[in-house]
Parts: structure tokens; sequence; C-alpha cells
């Protein structure tokens, strides 16, 4: 038994009953007994990832690093906007500090990225072993993937199939975002 078998074991164990066998695919069949399974999934990842960032990073730092750089950013701007070249040097001035809190602030949301980078990627790997990859589960009203910037998106997720219907990759991205940002509020992240 290999590694990737016990994390596959793990997630059948928390996950399979939602992902039950379907038999043969019929063409043009739209299988909507993936929907829960797939929401739960993305629900489960969306609870993860925030409490992970929840828990790991400094909010309050963050708030007030991102305070200082947007209003530097402003003052910077204005500056420039007006042609007020004593005060863009006076801000050029304070260039490095602004440049180590972004720094600052990008190593504070690496951290949690990489703790959840490779539970993400092993639950990927099984979600592409489940009945559900591969097939349409959602039937829409519209042709999602003629939409400017989430067509783009999840056009690479859809795997071949029409552009009015949806499949799991493309339900799991547009949920788990719905769900972070949800969670997110609750937490008072933003």
């Amino acid at each position: 038994m290999g590694i990737m078998d016990i994390f596959y074991k793990f997630f059948d164990a928390i996950f399979g009953k939602f992902f039950p066998e379907h038999g043969e695919v019929i063409p043009g069949k739209i299988y909507t007994e993936y929907i829960l399974g797939v929401t739960i999934v993305a629900l489960s990842v969306a609870l993860f990832i925030t409490l992970i960032n929840y828990f790991l990073i400094d909010h309050e730092e963050m708030k007030r690093i991102r305070k200082e750089v947007s209003d530097y950013n402003a003052k910077l701007y204005k500056a420039q906007r007006e042609g007020n070249k004593k005060q863009i040097r006076k801000l050029q001035l304070q260039q490095k500090r602004i440049n180590e809190l972004n720094a600052k602030m990008s190593s504070m949301s690496l951290k949690p990225m990489f703790i959840t980078m490779l539970p993400i990627f092993i639950l990927f790997a099984w979600f592409r072993h489940t009945p559900a990859y591969g097939i349409p589960i959602l039937q829409l009203p519209f042709a999602l993937f003629d939409l400017p910037v989430i067509g783009t998106i999840l056009g690479h997720f859809h795997g071949g199939m029409p552009a009015d219907q949806l499949g799991a990759y493309g339900w799991y991205f547009l949920t788990v975002s719905v769900f972070s940002q949800l969670i997110r509020k609750i937490l008072n992240m933003d």
C-alpha cells in the first residue's frame, strides 16, 4: 500500500459516502447527486484554509500594515497626479520602509499557504478518483464559460463539457470561494 492510498482511504472515510458509484456515464445526463458531496468538500476546504489563516496570521498587524501601505500609495498617487516633486521626493525616502512592510505582509500570508498546500494537493488527487470527476453535475441556464473572467478561470476545469454544464471542479471552485468569503466575514478577517 502506497502513501497516497492511505490518504485516499482517509478521504474516502470522510467524504466517500457522498460520491456513490454511478455505473456507465450516459452522454447528456447531469449527475446532480454529486452536488452535495462537492459542496461538503468545498466547505471543508474553505473552513480548513480559513482557520489556518485565522490562527497563524496576526490580523491586527496585517490590517495596520495594509493601512500604512495604502495611505502611502494614496499620498504618492496624489503627489504624482499633482506633479508635486517635493512631496514625491519626500515619499520616496519612505519607499524602503514600505518595501519592508510589503515583504512582511507577504511573509505573513505565505506561512499558512505552505501549511495548507500539501493537504489540498492530496485532496485534489483523491478528488480525481471519485465518480464525480469529469462528468457534468450541474446544468446551467446560461453558458458560464462565455462570461469574461469566470469563463476564463473555470474553462480550464470543465473537462470538455458543454459551456452550459458544470463539473465537480467548476462547482468546487465556485463554492469554495463563496464559503471562504463567508467564513472570513464571520471571523471578521477582512
